[in-house]
């Protein structure tokens, strides 16, 4: 089965924006799926090397940002702590002008979890509905203007946004949809076996267990609430 020419997104590629501390299925799972639709895809770092993921996990990265001037479609992963600190306008300025040169001329900008955080500190998420990590998700994405929508997915134009982690599978399945039709997605699906059948239900805060919601909230305050604050103007030191 051969890729419709029309919209095009393999001239360029698709690119997944890595980096230290990354959640590994918010790039790795898109990365799959792209690939499985037979798109050039490939990972990008600020520097060329290894990448060590929030898991552990070590990947080596053969571009960087001084190797892209270009690309179809801009993938960026999320985390939690290191993902934070990629929103630093001033520490990681580098980073965040790539992004926002790269917008310019591509075809869609999309993010996985909390990469949101980084598209909107990069500027690009004012006036958009969008979706993140259920952490804090509107406070989050209120700070960058932006209007935080409680989907799996959410497309605004050209912005695509996937809630976490896992829903970044669903974004990416949703956008091969997008290009190339349903027939092409069953087949892409079908090459994955996707077809998730979870043996409880539980993945949001609505559907679990109250205390195990609280419980979880509780843990990333522990690691990000000083961040949340400190963005949002209210008490609590910078991590940076």
């Amino acid at each position: 089965m051969s890729l419709q020419p029309n919209p095009n997104v393999n001239v360029n590629g698709i690119g997944i924006y890595v980096y230290n501390g990354m959640f590994s299925l918010d790039a790795l799972g898109p990365y799959q799926v792209f690939r499985s639709a037979g798109l050039k895809t490939f990972l990008i770092a600020k520097t060329k090397g290894p990448i060590k993921m929030s898991n552990g996990v070590t990947i080596t990265v053969d571009k960087s940002i001084d190797d892209v001037k270009q690309l179809d479609v801009l993938l960026i992963p999320g985390g939690a702590d290191a993902t934070a600190l990629q929103t630093d306008t001033a520490n990681n300025a580098e980073v965040l002008e790539w992004i926002k040169e790269i917008d310019k001329t591509s075809i869609y900008t999309t993010s996985v979890c909390t990469g949101a955080w980084i598209l909107g500190a990069a500027g690009l998420l004012e006036g958009k509905d969008a979706t993140t990590h259920w952490y804090r998700a509107e406070e989050m994405l209120a700070k960058y203007g932006a209007d935080f929508k409680e989907k799996r997915w959410v497309k605004d134009g050209k912005y695509w946004t996937s809630a976490g982690v896992t829903a970044g599978l669903d974004m990416s399945l949703a956008l091969v949809n997008h290009l190339f039709g349903k027939e092409y997605t069953q087949a892409v699906m079908l090459d994955l076996e996707y077809d998730p059948k979870p043996p409880i239900q539980g993945g949001t805060p609505k559907k679990s267990v109250p205390i195990i919601a609280q419980l979880m909230k509780d843990m990333y305050d522990f690691f990000l609430l000083p961040f949340v604050d400190c963005e949002l103007g209210t008490a609590g030191v910078c991590l940076f």
